[in-house]
């Protein structure tokens, strides 16, 4: 018998209103929704920071106004990232009926008909949104991410198929057009100058750092999975001792960042560097590796997202 003899019946969201949605959620891939959110609002907060320093009280208008960029800011670049993750459930789709036969396409909750329906709007809907902000900088990130994440995914190119240029499109996404084209983007609307601080180069350092790492654990795990074979503890020791490298770094070069609190970043980053060595020792691999490593990518995107706290955090805290 077939495998779409074995699938169920698509679900019709007027019909099943309730797992519809739940595997909408699904297929929305909700840590990189989360991963989004916290980028989108770190930066935004950090170009807050510039035009009102700690002190400086905003009147109602420059407050309603960074709200409304915001909203449709967020709302824009979360329709790019469904878009990009969609796009690449469809792609994966055989691959992912063996490693991941929960996500919707795979488990034929979704059609492929209905996938690229989601995919076409939420890439149709993140355009409109940007061209509606008038920000020629939002217009260029969201366009520079949909056509990225369509090189990523799609063929002749798919370039996920080459690791380097696989994680070359992730650095390129979350560290460059993120950090420094929202920014960019939020600075015009609340009337600052076009141009990046010192901070936000930092901030796209360090998440470069941050994303080159999660894609290489998921290269590792994916590879791993393929050949049934996890024992990749090697490999994660590069990965821990590039994260330790980033954050001594960090302690040792607050002093050099402008426009934040240099204690605030010196104590957080060395407490993450505590937790993540003591977590990291407590989740080194086993001799079958598999949950351990499952942990340690997973506490590796936690500290991927705790930068968007920290660095807005740090920005907001400078005094005048």
């Amino acid at each position: 018998m077939t495998k779409s003899a074995l699938s169920p019946p698509s679900l019709n969201l007027i019909q099943s209103p309730i797992p519809w949605l739940y595997a909408f959620w699904k297929f929305s891939r909700a840590h990189t929704m989360v991963g989004t959110s916290l980028s989108l609002l770190g930066v935004f907060a950090m170009a807050w920071a510039l035009r009102h320093p700690l002190g400086l009280v905003p009147g109602t208008f420059d407050v309603w106004q960074a709200l409304s960029c915001l909203w449709i800011t967020w709302l824009a670049c979360i329709c790019a990232n469904l878009y990009i993750v969609g796009l690449n459930q469809i792609e994966d789709v055989a691959v992912d009926r063996v490693h991941k036969p929960y996500l919707p396409v795979a488990s034929g909750e979704f059609s492929a008909a209905q996938a690229k329906m989601l995919v076409g709007m939420a890439g149709s809907a993140a355009v409109l949104l940007a061209v509606a902000s008038n920000s020629v900088y939002l217009v260029a990130s969201i366009l520079l991410s949909l056509v990225i994440g369509s090189m990523y995914s799609l063929p002749p190119l798919q370039l996920k198929r080459f690791p380097v240029f696989g994680s070359l499109c992730k650095l390129l996404v979350r560290g460059v057009v993120v950090n420094v084209g929202i920014f960019l983007h939020a600075a015009s609307q609340l009337g600052l100058t076009a141009q990046i601080p010192p901070q936000i180069w930092v901030l796209t350092l360090v998440i470069m750092i941050f994303s080159g790492a999660i894609a290489l654990l998921k290269a590792l795990w994916d590879d791993a999975s393929s050949a049934g074979d996890l024992d990749v503890s090697y490999n994660i020791r590069i990965v821990w001792w590039l994260l330790t490298a980033c954050y001594s770094g960090l302690i040792v070069t607050a002093i050099f960042i402008p426009a934040a609190n240099t204690s605030f970043l010196m104590v957080t980053h060395g407490l993450a560097l505590v937790y993540f060595w003591t977590l990291g020792r407590q989740l080194y691999p086993t001799e079958t590796g598999e949950l351990s490593y499952r942990e340690f990518y997973q506490c590796v995107w936690k500290l991927f997202f705790l930068e968007y706290l920290i660095f807005p955090t740090a920005c907001l805290l400078n005094p005048l």
